[in-house]
């Protein structure tokens, strides 16, 4: 009788994430994955016919889970600038969490990542500043609004965003610094 697994897309994905971030991308393969879920390697394939598929969606699924803390942050019921340090500070740990697991060099110079995986990041980044830009149109537009729209409201979330992620990488900047100039941009 054949055993019933009942996740078996989420064990899949489960799995090589904890192959590709304990023994490396070197130790992600399909027949690793089947072996730790104890399951057919038809199996994985039903699910994700090539380990880019596999490896894209686990990156994709990264993504998604900051998507959820971004919009938990925005739905607080706390003023403006403090949601902004907040975004700041989940960002902060998105990314250095991304560079220890999504960019290391032999995962990163792959012709699977460089071909799917710099797209779907790119896409991504964008999603990411339409919904920055949403954000900051939905504080703005509140009643005794906190903040004042003053420039193009894609090209400010574009500016914060960047900014963002400049002081996350070079520490010599910080953020009480930026947030100064933010409330004379958007008060």
């Amino acid at each position: 009788m054949a055993r019933i697994i009942e996740n078996p897309h989420q064990l899949i994905l489960d799995t090589a994430k904890n192959i590709l971030f304990t023994k490396g991308y070197s130790e992600l393969s399909m027949r690793n994955v089947a072996k730790e879920c104890d399951i057919a390697i038809g199996t994985i394939y039903n699910y994700f016919p090539t380990k880019r598929d596999l490896v894209v969606e686990m990156m994709s699924g990264y993504w998604r889970a900051y998507f959820a803390i971004f919009e938990g942050v925005v739905q607080e019921d706390i003023p403006f600038f403090l949601k902004l340090q907040t975004i700041f500070e989940e960002l902060e740990t998105f990314i250095k969490t991304f560079k220890e697991v999504w960019l290391r060099p032999e995962l990163y110079q792959t012709p699977d990542y460089v071909e799917n995986g710099l797209k779907k990041e790119n896409l991504y980044m964008e999603r990411l500043v339409k919904r920055f830009e949403d954000f900051l149109l939905t504080e703005s537009s509140k009643p005794n609004p906190e903040i004042t729209l003053k420039l193009d409201s894609y090209e400010t979330a574009k500016f914060i965003l960047l900014n963002f992620i400049t002081i996350i990488q070079m520490p010599t900047f910080k953020y009480s610094s930026f947030q100064v100039f933010l409330k004379e941009l958007l008060q």
